[in-house]
Formats: structure tokens, sequence, C-alpha cells
């Protein structure tokens, strides 16, 4: 701020202050604490900070600066890989939810602003699934924000809920496949395909093939990531499940439900002679081939997500 005030305005600073969301550039009145507590969470100070200054009935401003800041590269907040930076998800919903109705318009557009600053950094790439499905829960919020409906530039975050992302499911054969996934994910379903019955042209074939074809149908009806055997990650996937609609990568497949793509296979695995692994290493080579239409298909090289 440009000058020293006793008055700051609480609904300017909540919208463009900042550091409105940092904890340690300021003093309180013991009283504030009686009612917050910091979460054990990453962005704790987010998580309520802009909560408390929106029950505050007076902030001041003094430029002299007491408190000296630094970031240094090991911090887990610029460890991008770190899955417990999660949190901010968790954090900005709580704001939201917590502001006290007189700035909850500010609160907001706070929220929106800096959701677009993540979505700008690149270390928040990999999270991008996430913030977009963090967008589309809080579009309702955002379209009922008279400041960010008249802000161009922040208005532009509703866009995103109208980006695809891969439902939060694994399938796979065995349990254990999913495992280096979870660790870098938040509530997803790891699903095991039930046997069910059989199309008469795989009834004679072996159960490998049945397999496949369990395993294919179920991501043809639930959607998610197939999962085909165990790799070992080591930093949070959002970038892959965000984009399009189907993609492919060293031995899984993603798609949305009812997928033509998934269709097409599911069809080539009852005719055909090819396994589910040789399907997917002919989609890989020749894409253009496979629902060519209707469908975009995403071929992704993981290994900068393998450890």
């Amino acid at each position: 701020m440009p000058d020293a005030t006793d008055h700051v305005a609480i609904a300017t600073y909540l919208k463009y202050g900042l550091n409105n969301a940092y904890s340690g550039n300021k003093l309180y009145a013991r009283s504030c604490w009686q009612k917050y507590r910091y979460q054990r969470m990453v962005y704790e100070d987010l998580d309520i900070l802009l909560d408390m200054l929106s029950c505050c009935e007076r902030v001041a401003y003094v430029q002299q600066p007491f408190y000296n800041y630094y970031k240094h590269a090991g911090s887990t907040t610029l460890d991008y890989t770190n899955p417990r930076l999660f949190d901010i998800m968790t954090a900005y919903q709580d704001a939201i939810e917590h502001a006290k109705v007189t700035y909850q318009d500010a609160v907001t557009y706070c929220v929106a602003k800096r959701i677009l600053i993540n979505l700008a950094t690149p270390g928040f790439a990999d999270y991008l699934a996430e913030f977009i499905e963090l967008i589309r829960q809080l579009r309702p919020t955002f379209e009922a924000s008279p400041s960010i409906m008249s802000d161009p530039a922040i208005k532009k975050i509703c866009d995103y809920a109208g980006q695809l992302t891969l439902p939060r499911r694994f399938i796979c054969e065995r349990e254990d496949w999913a495992q280096s996934w979870h660790q870098y994910s938040r509530n997803f379903k790891t699903i095991i395909p039930v046997a069910k019955a059989l199309p008469a042209d795989l009834r004679q074939r072996s159960n490998h093939f049945k397999l496949d074809y369990w395993l294919l149908k179920t991501l043809f009806e639930q959607g998610g990531l197939l999962i085909l055997g165990t790799v070992k990650l080591h930093r949070p996937f959002g970038r892959l499940r965000a984009g399009g609609d189907v993609l492919a990568f060293e031995g899984e497949v993603g798609a949305q439900p009812r997928s033509p793509l998934i269709s097409e296979l599911l069809q080539q695995l009852i005719v055909g002679s090819e396994s589910l692994t040789e399907l997917l290493t002919m989609v890989k080579a020749q894409p253009e081939r496979w629902s060519a239409g209707t469908h975009k298909i995403r071929l992704v090289d993981i290994k900068d997500w393998l450890q």
C-alpha cells in the first residue's frame, strides 16, 4: 500500500492485497485466535486468514518492515511434486465456505484470482485436473460474484469448468497396481472388474482374453484410468487427466464413460486375435485409424512421471 493507515478497506484488501493470506506479516488481537485454529495441512494460513479478515472490524497498516521472509528451495510449497500440495484445494473451499456474508464477494474474487495465478505457475501443471474440478465445483459461486463477472480477466476462470477431466477411478486387475497412483492423487476409487456374462465369441477364448474384456468393459461403462501393470510415480498426474477425452501411454489407457474408442476396442477384442496390450500398441502406432472423425486420442509419454 502507498501509505500507512489505521483504516484499511477490508473488502479492497481481500480482493487486491498481495499478502492477505500470509500469517507471518501480521499482528493480531488475541481475541482473533479464540475462534480460529490452524488445521494440520499445507496452506494452513490460506485456509483461515481470508475468513479471519472477513470477520475483522478494523485492519491497520504500517509500512515499516519488521519481518524477513525467506523462501528456500526445499520448502514444501515450492516442491510441486509433494502430494501434500493438494491441500490448497481444501484451503480455497474453506475460505469461500467460511467467509462472512458481508465480504463473501471479495473472498470469492480473491480465491478466483489466486487460482488463476496457480494455473499460470508451471509447477502447478501437474494439478491441472484437480484445479479444473475445483473450478467446476465453485462455478455457481463464481458466477454469483458481481466482482468476478464484471472483471473480464478473472471471469475467464469459468471457462475452465467446461474442460474435460478423466473420472477419478483406477481400473485394474490387482489392487497393488494402483498403489503408486493413489500416492499422488486424492479421492480416487480402485475398481477390480467382476466376471460377468461374455459375448459368445469370447466364451471359448483363454482367461487372459476374458479378463481383457472385463477390464475394457468396465472402462467403457465407468471411465477412468485403466492400469495394466505396476509403475512407480514421483509426482501428481493431474495434467494427464486433463485436456482431452482419451489418452494412451506406457501400458495404460484413460477414457471418459461410453468412449467411442473403447467401444471400438471392445469389438476388435471380441472378433480379432489381438490382446488388449496389442490393441493399445496399435492405437499408439496409428491413432488416426481409430475413431478418426469423432474422437480425439492423446498419446502421452509418462517417463517424466516415473521414478
